[in-house]
């Protein structure tokens, strides 16, 4: 076997053992499975029950597989309750697939019917935003998130939707746009917050009532003393 191939099998086996693989300059990659399937002739192996997980971004799916066994560069294909959980929020899907570029989770592609996106923006008005698409794309570099394919981002007040939509996360700004074929138009659709509860209205004057007449009154007519 080549020293580049061992060295990558005795990263991952160190990896299995629950040993993080240290990368200089980078931040280390730990990767946990229930099994491996080691395929050398095809240089590919296959993880059940994995979890990936590089500083505060962890992919966990039932099946991944891949060629690029010490995450230098190339891509990992992810099947099976696949979920990508970061700072930016969480995308669940039913297969993914993550590129890798020096040692570095680059972006990560969800497919699924659809993929979901959940994302709590924090104070001073904390709201939990989510999406769902056929397709999630994230681009960890430019901090981009982009759904596409019967696309929509709602938030409890504002639901936005067409073929595609582009969330800038840090600016927390939205940029849609109907499909290719123009047919999946942008749609937005705002929700009004309830009313709040209408004060009660206050008491109208009214007139007291009149005294009762009093006892033994003089004759009509007569003047009391």
């Amino acid at each position: 076997m080549p020293a580049g191939a061992l060295a990558a099998t005795l990263a991952v086996a160190l990896a299995l053992l629950g040993v993080p693989v240290v990368l200089a300059q980078q931040q280390e990659i730990n990767l946990e499975a229930a099994s491996s399937d080691l395929d050398r002739r095809n240089e590919r192996l296959i993880f059940r029950q994995v979890r990936i997980q590089q500083g505060d971004i962890v992919i966990s799916a039932d099946v991944a597989e891949s060629r690029d066994l010490d995450f230098s560069n190339g891509s990992w294909l992810f099947r099976g309750d696949v979920r990508i959980s970061s700072p930016m929020g969480e995308i669940e899907s039913a297969s993914a697939t993550a590129s890798f570029i020096d040692h570095r989770l680059a972006a990560a592609t969800a497919e699924g019917t659809p993929a979901r996106f959940t994302r709590t923006l924090p104070e001073p008005e904390p709201r939990v935003v989510r999406g769902t698409a056929d397709r999630i794309t994230y681009d960890l570099a430019e901090g981009v998130l982009e759904l596409a394919g019967q696309a929509a981002l709602r938030d409890g007040l504002r639901e936005v939707s067409g073929g595609r939509l582009l969330y800038r996360i840090a600016e927390d700004r939205l940029i849609a746009s109907a499909d290719d074929e123009g047919s999946d138009r942008v749609r937005i659709i705002i929700t009004p917050p309830a009313d709040s509860p209408a004060d009660s209205p206050a008491d109208s004057p009214t007139d007291s009532p009149a005294d009762p007449p009093p006892d033994n009154l003089p004759p009509d007519g007569a003047i009391s003393p």
